[in-house]
């Protein structure tokens, strides 16, 4: 209900006669009856500022400028109730009769719209003549005194409103600013403006308020004209677009009192707002404060009615109006987001930037928008143009944590293919929110080596906190970037980062700082860590009080699983980690009767404290499935410091608090799946990383290694056997390099036998006659001083690759040449495995002998059908060398493709390792393959057949990782070409 009150809030009783109806806002209306307004004679009053105050009595009006009777607007206020809201508006009342009032909220019609009140008489020729005659001296007239004596020397019957307005706009062009300051009081000013008021058009009326914006030294005459306005929005006489363009221009006017007032004559032609000029009315509501819901209880009405017929750009202009009343009613961005879902593919790129950046403006985010997303990137891909879109899409999937793998995966995409573009301001941008949102894509190589490589080029040109974020980042997804750790920790970057960095921000980034350095001391055996020195002094850190309330109130339940208040410590921070609220433990279960429970001997003491960690809804993604990537990497390092891990949910602890044994069921259940501790770091393995003096040693091996392998190439046709290969090799490393002895059992397999790994031994000793045709491997490798080489050559017995031959010794030479090309410092070892997989599992899609997609045959482990083996291992002094399963080296994985890998660790300069993917046709591999259906999809039976007894293929290098890439010391034929032409001559 709508109750109206006068100005001076005095109400009235509502036993008394009243006018009352319902309006367009669906509410109802109720006006007390109001005291008759006072009534101004012939000529309009000027209004002062507050147009609700009893005007001063007009001056007695000439027979000259006498005008129709008018009856004079008061202003009231009404409190409207909409649903549980109670809001009051600004309305005005006028007197229409002896005992009639009409509001400004209805739509009673009082005159007719405006029209030229001059009659036809005036229409004709001679008046038209007569006034462009007039028109034109007042265009000569260089001062307002001059204007005023054109238009006194005038008769009635030609001073019309198009004299009048010509007249106000040369008055206004009069550069004189002492001559304005008289002029409202001038009789002859005021005859000016009354004429314009009750004779010209709407939309002349608001192009002069627009001219005055920049004339306020005229305050009556934007008084009177906005009255005149609001008068006509009364009578109905203003369009939708009027009374947009009139609440705009009275704000810009310092006029916000009246363009209150249009909010009802809105509301009243809520019927006429379309999809054509809706964004007229959102665009007025940046400039309305009290009336602002009024309208915007309107707009949410039509707007669910209207949103599948809007434009981009209506869509794009009603965004950005909410952007700018920091509001998002539900029924608008509902709509809007169901409108972007529809139209996902109509839109242009900046189109879409614009409407998602203003639905993360507005802190909103729902399906409609994720699954529009998804389905654009997947309809786009990489053919997406704008870094600004990409940059767009990762900030809103990072602010609502959409875990999306189609939309994070485009974006790294788009970020490999156009990574030459992109300027170094924006790195962090593309990158931060993976780190986030703990997601790694797919192609995960070629995405941190993009990274790697934009970071290390542009490293002086991307701002100190933005690094700090990126390296952060990095550690997050669990990579380790090693070679920028000179750089950050080099004190004149330390000392660029302090100079540019908001004092708000500083203590941010020192926490980030002290985490990365952390980070890398728990989880890189090769870091020479810590390198800051530990927090000493006191220092308060934030804690939520959700998790504070929550652990209060399950306290008696935890005493009693930790077996007694002394065994239990409440909001702690462990002594090896920083003074960080990432690292604050909520709850520790510890032995009774321990002293000091925070000095632990990380290597001697593991498992035997137990951290009990409060997750909030917020530190998981939208679907509450993943958790962000700071907590992953929060649990990975307390576990690595040898404490197990109890995570509990609070939104489950804070449902169960009303069912005591439901809640004591859950802690139980989830303190026997406490994640257990990890190995303890042991310091870095001296043997992994090679001497210069070692290098040289492996090079020379590796040489003669080669030319024994060139040798025996040179040697071996059909008939030979063998263990002949063999003996060829042994004859040339000793005879010829010195070499008195292998590093292990040479392993000369032709035919079938080159399937088997490690054929050669003494069950099989090398003894099979070598037929023509057949596809030799030779993994053989010498030794020289105690130091390994260990080198692989496949090729046809008899020096001519058939072209079944051909399409697998390609596809692992593919595989080979892509590994030897993203090698180097940095990169995962368990990266390159996969990526040799990958390479090679799309060669034999390519050659028919599989079908489906390439990810998903690693998904379902093909990938060990045809390489049941690791990609390479460490080589040194002994041919598998120490160092790969280190407790300070990642954990083997459980993972089918996978688990054969000799280490998992991320590669560092000095390294020294073989390379050998291959390519295997085992007969109980391939018959289990075909009676899986998971993986019997993926084979082309047909073809696969006529490789049953082709054997394998690998090829082996000795590598040696450095920053930039590997130096490869293996110096043997590999491509077809060449070792056709070798075994030739």
């Amino acid at each position: 209900m709508l109750v109206g009150c006068l100005r001076n809030s005095i109400w009235r009783s509502s036993r008394t006669p009243h006018f009352a109806r319902t309006d367009s806002l669906g509410s109802s209306l109720f006006l007390a009856d109001l005291p008759p307004p006072r009534n101004v004679s012939q000529q309009c009053s000027f209004s002062s500022r507050d147009s609700g105050d009893t005007p001063t009595a007009p001056e007695p009006a000439s027979p000259k400028d006498a005008k129709p009777y008018k009856s004079y607007v008061r202003n009231t206020t009404i409190l409207a109730q909409q649903r549980c809201e109670i809001q009051e508006l600004p309305i005005v009342v006028c007197k229409i009769a002896e005992d009639e009032f009409i509001s400004f909220v209805s739509n009673k019609s009082i005159r007719s719209p405006i029209a030229n009140a001059r009659n036809t008489s005036k229409n004709s020729q001679e008046s038209i003549e007569e006034e462009m005659k007039i028109n034109q001296k007042i265009e000569y007239c260089r001062s307002i005194k001059d204007v005023m004596t054109v238009l006194y020397n005038q008769n009635d019957a030609n001073y019309g409103p198009n004299i009048a307005i010509r007249a106000l706009e040369k008055i206004l062009t009069v550069d004189k600013l002492l001559e304005w300051k008289d002029v409202e009081s001038r009789q002859d000013f005021r005859l000016i403006i009354n004429c314009i008021v009750y004779n010209a058009e709407s939309k002349t009326i608001l192009d002069l308020l627009k001219n005055l914006r920049s004339h306020l030294e005229l305050p009556r005459t934007i008084d009177m004209l906005g009255n005149e306005l609001v008068y006509r929005c009364a009578e109905n006489a203003l369009t939708i677009e009027e009374c947009c363009d009139a609440i705009k221009v009275l704000t810009q006017c310092r006029r916000p009192e009246m363009a209150e007032k249009f909010w009802s004559g809105l509301a009243d032609k809520e019927k006429l707002i379309t999809e054509r000029n809706i964004h007229f009315v959102f665009a007025m509501l940046p400039y309305l404060k009290i009336s602002r819901r009024a309208v915007l209880a309107v707009l949410e009405r039509r707007i669910t009615m209207l949103w599948w017929q809007m434009a981009p750009s209506t869509a794009i202009e009603v965004m950005q109006s909410l952007v700018a009343c920091k509001v998002s009613p539900f029924r608008v961005t509902q709509s809007m987001a169901r409108w972007l879902n529809t139209n996902i593919h109509t839109v242009t790129e900046d189109e879409l930037g614009a409407i998602l950046e203003a639905f993360t403006n507005l802190s909103y985010s729902d399906a409609q928008i994720e699954r529009g997303l998804e389905r654009y990137m997947k309809a786009k891909g990489v053919k997406v143009t704008s870094q600004n879109l990409i940059i767009t899409m990762l900030g809103h999937c990072q602010e609502f944590r959409l875990r999306n793998a189609h939309i994070l995966n485009g974006c790294s995409e788009f970020l490999i293919a156009n990574h030459a573009l992109l300027e170094p301001s924006y790195f962090r941008a593309f990158f931060y929110p993976f780190g986030v949102l703990d997601f790694v894509p797919s192609n995960s190589i070629k995405f941190f080596d993009t990274i790697n490589m934009l970071v290390d080029l542009h490293f002086a040109k991307i701002p100190p906190t933005d690094v700090i974020d990126i390296m952060f980042t990095f550690l997050c997804l669990e990579r380790f970037p090693l070679n920028f750790v000179n750089r950050i920790f080099n004190p004149y970057f330390l000392d660029v980062l302090h100079a540019k960095t908001q004092p708000e921000r500083m203590d941010i980034i020192r926490g980030k700082l002290k985490v990365f350095d952390t980070g890398l001391t728990l989880e890189c055996a090769d870091y020479d860590g810590p390198l800051l020195p530990r927090d000493h002094s006191a220092k308060a850190v934030f804690h939520d009080g959700r998790i504070k309330r929550i652990v209060n109130y399950i306290i008696n339940d935890l005493e009693e699983l930790a077996g007694g208040p002394e065994c239990m410590t409440k909001f702690s921070v462990i002594q090896h980690l920083p003074v960080n609220s990432l690292y604050l433990v909520d709850v520790i279960f510890h032995p009774p009767g321990l002293v000091n429970k925070f000095t632990i001997n990380t290597i001697k003491e593991r498992s035997f404290l137990v951290a009990v960690l409060i997750l909030l809804p917020e530190y998981y993604d939208s679907t509450g499935t993943y958790l962000g990537g700071s907590q992953v990497m929060r649990i990975r390092h307390l576990r690595r410091l040898g404490m197990k891990i109890v995570t509990l949910r609070f939104d489950t602890l804070h449902k169960l608090k009303i069912h005591p044994k439901e809640l004591r069921q859950y802690l139980v259940e989830r303190i026997k799946n406490a994640q257990e501790a990890l190995p303890a770091l042991k310091g870095n393995a001296l043997r992994v990383i090679k001497s210069q003096a070692e290098i040289e040693v492996l090079r020379y091996v590796a040489r003669v290694s080669s030319d024994a392998h060139k040798a025996v190439m040179k040697t071996i046709k059909p008939g030979m056997y063998e263990y002949q290969a063999e003996a060829e090799f042994l004859r040339h490393s000793y005879a010829v390099g010195g070499c008195r002895h292998v590093s292990y059992t040479c392993i000369c397999g032709a035919g079938s036998n080159s399937a088997i790994l490690h054929y050669g031994h003494a069950g099989s000793p090398n003894d099979y006659e070598i037929q023509d045709g057949a596809m030799c491997l030779f993994d053989m490798g010498a030794n020289y001083g105690g130091y390994a080489a260990d080198i692989t050559c496949s090729f046809p017995a008899n020096g001519k690759f058939t072209e079944d031959q051909k399409l697998i010794y390609n596809a692992v030479l593919a595989a080979r040449d892509a590994v030897c090309g993203a090698a180097r410092e940095g990169v995962s070892w368990i990266d390159m495995h996969l990526l040799a997989n990958r390479v090679m599992l799309e060669e034999l899609r390519k050659g028919q002998l599989l079908q489906g997609n390439v990810e998903e045959m690693i998904e379902a482990g093909l990938n060990a059908i045809f390489q049941p083996h690791g990609l390479g291992h460490f080589l040194g002094l002994d041919v598998h060398d120490v160092g790969g399963y280190l407790p300070n080296c990642p954990e083997r994985s459980t993972r089918p493709g996978v688990n054969r890998l000799r280490t998992a660790r991320t590669l560092k300069a000095g390294m020294y390792l073989t390379i050998e993917p291959g390519c295997y046709f085992i007969e109980p591999l391939l018959n289990k393959a075909l009676a899986d259906p998971k993986l019997s999809k993926f084979l082309v039976k047909e073809n696969l057949m006529r490789f049953r007894n082709f054997g394998g293929v690998r090829i082996e290098d000795d590598v040696l990782i450095t920053k930039t890439g590997i130096e490869n010391f293996t110096l043997v034929p590999r491509t077809v070409e060449e070792i056709e032409a070798w075994m030739a001559n």
